[in-house]
Order: C-alpha cells, then sequence, then structure tokens
C-alpha cells in the first residue's frame, strides 16, 4: 500500500478532500475581529463622551 492509498482511504467520500484552514487561521480572524469591534466601541464611546474627540472626529463641537 502505498502512501497515497493510506491518504485517500483516511478522508470518507462525502467529506473535501483539501481543507486550506487550520485552527491557527481560526484564532487569527476571530482575534481580528474581537479587536475590530472592540476598535469601534471605543471610538463610539469617546465620540459620545469627550468633547475634543467628537468634535476632532465631525469637525463640530458637541
Amino acid at each position: 500500500m502505498t502512501k497515497q492509498d493510506t491518504q485517500n482511504e483516511a478522508v470518507p467520500d462525502n467529506e473535501p478532500k483539501w481543507d486550506y484552514t487550520s485552527s491557527k487561521q481560526n484564532f487569527f480572524t476571530g482575534a481580528a475581529v474581537v479587536a475590530g469591534n472592540a476598535l469601534v466601541l471605543l471610538l463610539y464611546l469617546l465620540y459620545r463622551t469627550v468633547p475634543a474627540v467628537h468634535q476632532f472626529i465631525s469637525g463640530k463641537p458637541m
């Protein structure tokens, strides 16, 4: 039995033969999404509560 034969036996026919994602990629993608959401939330809170940030972003005083 060759190496190719053993690899084909391990994968059922109804599942994809190649999976290009890894748990490390999923972790970094999830971390980037969470960090982006936290940044948006922080900017929104600063925009609503700090007059200098509000004026910097909108160009108008609160």
